[in-house]
């Protein structure tokens, strides 16, 4: 059947109808302008799944508490130092929390745009691209100038994730889909909620970072030990070291009586007997020394080196030779009273007297006559000359298993004060920096009334055998542990200005450092120290005890009854560590 097609009808189209297709051609139009081409929407994706990738890795690592991997320790790039620092958290969360969050976000968003997304879809999505592109680019040159200015090391994982976010926001401020208006909206909303981050991690406090490791089985009475005699606990060099070459070798820089006790964790101290008994401020007479025969029935080597023959037995004191056997007598006493005694009865043999008194009661009284009719003048002379004996001060540490004389070892403040901690630490450790601030702290708190044993212990492995492999950052801690002691040894008034400057600045060169403590002791002094094995033996002693003391991550704050290791950052923290561990005690 043929149809005439003039004759076919064709209705008009109504108002209505013209209007709908022309406002759907509209939409179609404006949804082809907002939505990206292919390549681009694709570069939006990968930018963002590689910062969620890095963010969420750094987030899982700080929340874990465990180390980031290939990246900690470097000269320029530590992870470690930058993910520790008060600017990697932001109310309590790590920066990494929120930044997984956003990035998951706009990967949210790309997934919607498609080629049948309506417009006003496609426009929120652009605005939440563009608030969250231009955030995440604002924190990254905040982060970014904190870790090159503030932290003076890098993070490789927060580099690459904040370029990711740089590049997401620099393409969407040049297109600027949304229009010039809008855009410029979106971008001072980020730059409001970046300025609240800001705020709130310039006004925290630095975080704690350490471990508390407690001994309370320990009773307070076991502590407070001041008695000399006590058992060994940890062998005093001089039996492993070798003996003084005359030049004082393992001497401390204090010129006191040698302090004999087992139990104290000595210092490198020569227990040789010095070569002039007169010239000891301590000595009982100034006569010359009584040789002390040998009673024992063993042959004896000669000086060249020849066997001799058994030396007869010292005869017992008379009246006509009571001023020798008083000396011997007092030479015993300069050690111990204890070992006095011991030596006294075994020497002299404690016999009774034809008159019923036994040797030991003549003895006192031939002293007691001796010291009646010597000079007045001798006995004013040496008053005068003779400086007070200074008393030990113990300091016991890990639950009382070592214990140091406070005027044996490098010491912040005075050796007499009422609080006293050790702590060991490396003037290369960003850590122990934080934790010097949270000292300095503490003795604006205290003054006089605290001291700190300072005993370096270099993380370098030229000194510490304990490292395996040294840091670049750390090449130098062994030289600059050295220069530091032998600081201390010429001049213990200089000591903690010394120690201040190095810890005022992350890069202390050792020529900077040793021009510094010439300024301090003078060239001549140091050159002569530092000349000598000295600070170097008292290092290895360091390290001794920090092997003792279970090794591990310094810095290393030691008090009797705990040990706090790791960065405290705040003075207020330390301070109510010191009340609770040595105030209240």
């Amino acid at each position: 059947m043929d149809f005439d097609v003039d004759r076919i009808w064709i209705p008009d189209p109504t108002p209505g109808d013209f209007a709908v297709t022309t406002s759907a051609s509209q939409n179609q139009s404006l949804s082809s302008a907002l939505l990206p081409s292919g390549k681009l929407l694709w570069t939006f994706r990968i930018l963002c799944a590689t910062a969620l990738t890095l963010s969420g890795y750094l987030a899982w690592t700080a929340l874990n508490a465990i180390p980031v991997y290939g990246c900690g320790g470097g000269e320029v790039f530590d992870c470690g130092h930058v993910l520790t620092s008060k600017y990697a958290k932001v109310f309590g969360l790590p920066v990494s929390v929120p930044a997984v969050a956003l990035y998951l976000s706009l990967l949210t968003v790309l997934a919607f745009f498609r080629r049948n997304t309506p417009e006003n879809l496609l426009r929120a999505g652009w605005s939440v691209l563009t608030f969250g592109a231009v955030a995440a680019a604002l924190s990254a040159v905040w982060f970014i100038n904190v870790q090159v200015f503030e932290l003076e090391h890098l993070c490789q994982y927060c580099l690459g994730a904040h370029s990711c976010g740089l590049i997401l926001a620099g393409i969407i401020l040049w297109k600027r889909p949304l229009g010039n208006w809008q855009t410029s909206a979106w971008s001072g909303a980020s730059m409001a909620a970046v300025a609240v981050m800001i705020t709130a991690q310039v006004t925290s406090e630095e975080p704690d970072l350490f471990v508390v490791e407690r001994f309370d089985d320990v009773e307070t009475s076991e502590i407070q030990i001041t008695d000399l005699n006590e058992g060994i606990d940890f062998a005093p060099p001089g039996d492993a070291l070798p003996e003084a070459d005359g030049d004082n070798l393992f001497a401390p820089p204090v010129t006191e009586e040698p302090v004999i006790a087992n139990n104290v964790f000595a210092p490198p101290v020569d227990f040789s007997e010095p070569a002039d008994v007169a010239a000891d401020p301590y000595a009982a007479t100034s006569e010359p020394e009584t040789p002390v025969v040998d009673v024992f029935d063993k042959q004896v080597s000669g000086e060249d080196g020849t066997t001799a023959e058994p030396a007869e037995p010292a005869p017992k004191p008379s009246a006509d030779d009571a001023s020798e056997s008083t000396v011997a007598t007092a030479v015993y006493l300069f050690i111990s009273p204890s070992t006095a005694r011991l030596l006294s009865k075994i020497v002299f043999l404690d016999e009774p007297t034809a008159s019923g008194t036994t040797s030991e009661e003549k003895r006192n009284d031939e002293a007691k006559t001796v010291v009646k009719t010597q000079p007045a003048a001798d006995s004013a002379d040496k008053a005068a000359t003779a400086p007070p004996k200074p008393e030990p001060r113990l300091v016991s540490v890990s639950g009382n298993k070592f214990r140091l004389n406070s005027r044996h070892w490098p010491l912040l403040g005075n050796p007499d004060a009422r609080y006293i901690f050790v702590e060991m630490f490396d003037y290369t450790c960003p850590h122990c920096r934080k934790t010097q601030r949270a000292i300095d702290g503490a003795f604006k708190e205290y003054g006089d009334d605290l001291a700190v044993i300072a005993l370096p212990v270099p993380l370098d492995g030229s000194c510490n055998d304990t490292v395996q492999g040294t840091s670049s950052s750390h090449a130098n801690a062994c030289e600059l542990a050295r220069i530091s002691v032998a600081v201390w040894r010429v001049d213990q008034s200089k000591f903690k200005d010394f120690h201040d400057w190095l810890f005022a600045s992350s890069r202390r060169s050792s020529a900077s450092s040793r021009q510094k403590a010439e300024q301090l002791v003078g060239r001549t002094e140091l050159d002569a120290e530092l000349a000598k094995p000295h600070a170097a033996e008292y290092i290895k002693r360091h390290v001794d005890l920090y092997k003792k003391v279970g090794r591990g991550s310094v810095p290393k704050l030691m008090f009797p009854k705990s040990t706090i290791t790791g960065a405290v950052s705040s003075s207020r923290t330390l301070c109510r560590a010191i009340e609770r561990e040595l105030v209240q005690q």
